[in-house]
């Protein structure tokens, strides 16, 4: 007998009011089981869902809906719609199910059903146009991307939105015109990794475009995108490798601080901007936020309080000592962000003003000779060459780092999410990290 359940999607965590719907399946012997799950396209509503001893129920499969239940009577409607969706989406199941042998069943053969039940005018329509190339379907991702809600109920933001507005020009350089998105398989993957490579883009440039694509078309209905190999992370792997990136040590940020650039304006204000960045560990595109707006202060201390723009993640930045000059120079209103490029050229004028000329050593992944035989290069120059607007924020993460403070702690004002991707921030060398080891041992044997 077939078990059908409806749960709510995890995505967003318990502060997405309206999490989708998911179904899953389970269905044959303990031989040949099937489980299997599939998205709805339907939002559910989290305070109105099953419970009981407080917990969540998906087995019931349903939104309650009681004289005890004090619900919001703009949304019953809504409510009792998506009752009676799930309740024929569940029946159609079963009926189908009987007749499929448990070989045939599959994740796509449940979103097809779904779709079939929830989705069939949008199916149909789908099924009379011609098939959509993939350079179609970014369009049309890019054209809608001002109004879908994504990430935390807020459509994608501008800097997100550049990504696929360059893959968009990839596609386009490499030819792509006449791909659909059945014949985005592993040939074509192989086919945009070799144009990428062959194009001077770097292993993680290449990476961040895969997973683009990606998202385009798993935004398609489920008729438009079953069987792309795309889509499957073992056959088309957005791989990403580590960076050799540098951090710069409180010394030499010291060496930036110390430089007198009154002759030279605008270096003044991106060397003031760097350390603004470096002594809060924020992103360049919240740069804009460390103004006197986004001030709290509590028991006489001080804080930027704001919500980051790449992943919407609300922060608590303590405004240490080094920036209260600077931002007392501006009255507390810092100079209005340039473009990020301009910034990075800038920025390695100052560095090279303070005497950054320790040679560094970064190693990337490059294509050899035109073939898809990538390979490892090793690049040398001196330290200035090699500052951007992101080494401020790995500085802070890595002298926090160095001073002692738990990554947690680091984590909370940084915005990381997990301690695997805060830890590709540190720059410690492997003598730093022993000598900070010896120290601490010795402190605590004490």
């Amino acid at each position: 007998m077939a078990t059908i359940k409806f749960t709510l999607s995890a995505k967003g965590g318990k502060d997405n009011d309206r999490p989708e719907l998911l179904v899953s399946f389970t269905d044959g012997t303990a031989a040949d089981r099937v489980r299997i799950q599939s998205k709805t396209g339907l939002l559910g509503f989290r305070d109105y869902w099953p419970k009981v001893n407080g917990e969540f129920v998906p087995s019931l499969g349903h939104i309650k809906i009681t004289k005890a239940t004090k619900i919001n009577p703009l949304i019953r409607p809504e409510v009792i719609e998506i009752n009676e969706k799930l309740a024929t989406l569940k029946t159609r199941i079963e009926t189908i199910a009987a007749d499929t042998p448990t070989s045939e069943m599959s994740r796509a053969w449940l979103a097809a059903i779904v779709e079939d039940v929830l989705h069939p005018t949008k199916q149909e329509s789908d099924q009379q146009d011609a098939p959509k190339t993939l350079i179609q379907a970014v369009n049309d991702f890019i054209a809608a991307a001002p109004t879908t809600i994504r990430h935390k109920g807020k459509p994608i933001c501008a800097a997100r939105l550049n990504h696929y507005k360059q893959v968009l020009k990839n596609l386009q350089g490499m030819g792509a015109d006449g791909v659909t998105i059945e014949r985005a398989d592993k040939s074509f993957y192989d086919s945009f990794v070799r144009y990428m490579f062959a194009n001077g883009y770097k292993q993680n440039t290449i990476a961040t475009r895969v997973k683009c694509i990606k998202s385009v078309i798993n935004s398609l209905p489920m008729a438009e995108r079953v069987g792309c190999e795309f889509v499957e992370p073992k056959k088309c792997a957005a791989v990403m490798e580590d960076i050799d990136n540098i951090a710069l040590n409180e010394k030499e940020l010291q060496a930036l601080a110390d430089l007198d650039l009154a002759d030279n304006p605008h270096l003044d204000r991106v060397r003031d901007q760097f350390l603004l960045l470096a002594w809060t560990g924020c992103r360049y595109s919240d740069l804009g936020k460390l103004s006197r707006k986004y001030i709290v202060n509590e028991d006489g201390d001080s804080y930027f309080s704001l919500e980051q723009q790449k992943t919407g993640a609300k922060v608590v930045i303590p405004i240490l000592p080094p920036i209260v000059p600077i931002l007392e120079k501006y009255d507390y209103q810092p100079p209005k962000p340039i473009s990020n490029q301009r910034f990075n050229d800038y920025i390695k004028e100052v560095a090279q003003l303070a005497d950054l000329d320790d040679e560094v050593v970064t190693t990337h992944t490059q294509q050899d000779k035109g073939e898809f035989t990538p390979g490892r290069v090793e690049t040398r120059r001196p330290k200035w060459q090699a500052v951007t607007a992101h080494t401020a924020r790995r500085s802070f993460a890595t002298n926090m780092y160095k001073r002692g403070f738990p990554t947690l702690a680091i984590m909370a004002i940084t915005g990381h999410k997990t301690e695997k991707s805060f830890l590709t921030y540190i720059k410690v060398s492997e003598a730093e990290n022993a000598t900070m080891v010896l120290h601490q041992f010795k402190s605590q044997w004490k």
